[in-house]
């Protein structure tokens, strides 16, 4: 404890540090609609959020960049998701559909840029057009056929039914930005329509944002914000103790209980589509074989790891925010039953080492692992399960890594550890699409069931909600009963924030942390 204070204490000097840096000399400009922030007053309203994540720059067509745009309050989608993850009309005030490939969206007509340009259809088409040309992810949410614009209203055509369509445009990628500035600026300082504008930016380390006069649903309850990188969740709870930070999210659930203090602190916790999972190699080593899957699903006792890093026992890919969710049959922790599968399948341990070998070869797996999303659960995981796999005569060998992503596309893993959000559009569809069809690119661990494929084919073609999330169900079993990779626990997302700041609230869906109507008494 002593050693992470130390560790902490040093980052959180770093974070002193960035702030002071950027009060003295930020990277841009102010935009016009930036309000001022030398009064008495504007200080009052200033907050300081840790935030485990800033990205290398901030054009939301660049990778998920556009997730730090909509959690800093800069950018807006054409509709957004609730705390009760559901949908909500926001730059679109409302849509519909006039046939299985056609949706119209009509476009408020009093929203302007935070530089005064106002907002119209031709504005977001040019922006979604620009996510879809440029970045890869975009292709997965929906085929795009073509998009016109006439005044207010944005018709999009698809080239195949797409029954996520309105959920998968809350994605932050198809962030509405005014495409016409100059391109030296969309990287750093983007012109959105959120409550707050981007005043100053440093790469992987800092935003700060000033209150935007023109922002179309009421006004910002802040004045300035600054936005610092802090990827330890250690070193955000010092912060948030010191009081260098007003507001923070992702606290590991082992130092949550340092924030019940209600005359200090609030805590906003709630159940996410967020799920721990570690991907199985389907394709090559010991895990293409079923048996090895099913064994090491049945030897694992998930309920015990939810109460070490809290949340829920995941019974498979979704959690029971989403209705697909529930009524899952999952693999129930069995010692003697995992034992008896690998004793039928000739996994046998022949020479009294404790370890079962088959074809003279011992169970050996490669475990990889890294902290994710700003927690450090994976390694609580790993050792957990590294422990239980020894109880049914599995060794598995822990390899802490910088970045699994390289690891993750190139199959060279038995087991390795992920924190994904397996909605992160509020939908099914689009987790199953990238990480389960076979030949998908998110599909790590080579994953194959023509069943699966065609369900998810037909998938697209349901509108209605409530069969959506039957049809989502069927295919969550499927997956399950093939064993594709072990699902270990649902997460809580929480944000803490200091007693004085009000209304901050932690959204199932982890696209939101600054809102307008976060407020400093």
């Amino acid at each position: 404890m002593k050693k992470t204070k130390k560790s902490g204490a040093a980052l959180v000097l770093v974070l002193t540090m960035a702030l002071t840096l950027l009060a003295g000399c930020g990277s841009t400009a102010a935009t016009p609609s930036a309000s001022p922030s030398a009064s008495a007053e504007a200080a009052a309203k200033h907050l300081n959020l840790a935030m485990f994540w800033v990205s290398t720059d901030l054009d939301p067509a660049n990778s998920y960049n556009g997730w730090v745009l909509s959690r800093i309050g800069a950018g807006e989608t054409l509709i957004r998701i609730n705390e009760n993850a559901e949908l909500e009309p926001a730059l679109a005030e409302s849509w519909e559909q006039t046939d299985d490939n056609t949706w119209v969206f009509h476009i408020r007509k009093d929203v302007r840029f935070s530089n005064g340009t106002p907002v119209d259809a031709e504005a977001c088409k040019n922006a979604i057009q620009r996510a879809y040309d440029t970045n890869s992810r975009a292709p997965e949410y929906f085929a795009l056929e073509s998009m016109t614009a006439d005044g207010q209203d944005l018709t999009i055509v698809t080239s195949k039914p797409c029954g996520a369509l309105t959920s998968n445009l809350c994605e932050p990628l198809f962030t509405i930005i005014d495409t016409t500035q100059p391109a030296e600026t969309l990287a750093t300082a983007p012109v959105c329509t959120g409550p707050y504008v981007i005043t100053a930016f440093t790469p992987e380390a800092s935003v700060e944002l000033s209150k935007n006069a023109d922002y179309w649903d009421g006004e910002g309850g802040l004045d300035t914000i600054s936005v610092v990188q802090v990827a330890d969740s250690d070193s955000r709870v010092l912060a948030m103790q010191s009081g260098e930070a007003d507001l923070t999210t992702t606290i590991d659930n082992s130092n949550l209980a340092l924030f019940t203090d209600t005359s200090k602190y609030t805590i906003s916790e709630v159940l996410g589509p967020r799920c721990n999972v570690i991907y199985m190699n389907n394709k090559t080593g010991f895990c293409s074989d079923i048996v090895i899957r099913k064994a090491l699903s049945t030897a694992i006792d998930r309920q015990t790891y939810a109460g070490l890093i809290s949340g829920e026992t995941a019974t498979g890919l979704y959690s029971s925010a989403l209705a697909c969710g529930t009524g899952v049959t999952g693999y129930t922790y069995d010692t003697a039953a995992a034992n008896k599968l690998l004793d039928d399948a000739g996994y046998l341990d022949t020479n009294g080492d404790g370890i079962r070998e088959k074809g003279g070869q011992p169970i050996t797996l490669k475990y990889y692992l890294a902290a994710d999303h700003g927690s450090s659960d994976s390694g609580i995981i790993a050792q957990s399960v590294q422990a239980d796999a020894a109880k049914v005569g599995i060794r598995i060998e822990l390899v802490q890594a910088e970045n699994l992503s390289d690891i993750k596309k190139s199959g060279s893993f038995d087991l390795v550890s992920a924190n994904d959000s397996t909605a992160p559009t509020a939908d099914p569809e689009v987790f199953l699409v990238n990480h389960y069809l076979t030949g998908a690119a998110g599909n790590y661990g080579g994953y194959s069931n023509a069943k699966v494929d065609e369900s998810v084919a037909a998938l697209a073609t349901i509108f209605e909600p409530g069969a959506r999330q039957d049809a989502a169900r069927a295919i969550n079993q499927l997956i399950v009963d093939d064993a594709a990779n072990l699902y270990i626990s649902y997460i809580k997302g929480n944000t803490v924030s200091a007693a004085k700041v009000e209304n901050a609230v932690q959204f199932p869906i982890d696209y939101y942390i600054i809102t307008k109507d976060i407020t400093i008494k």
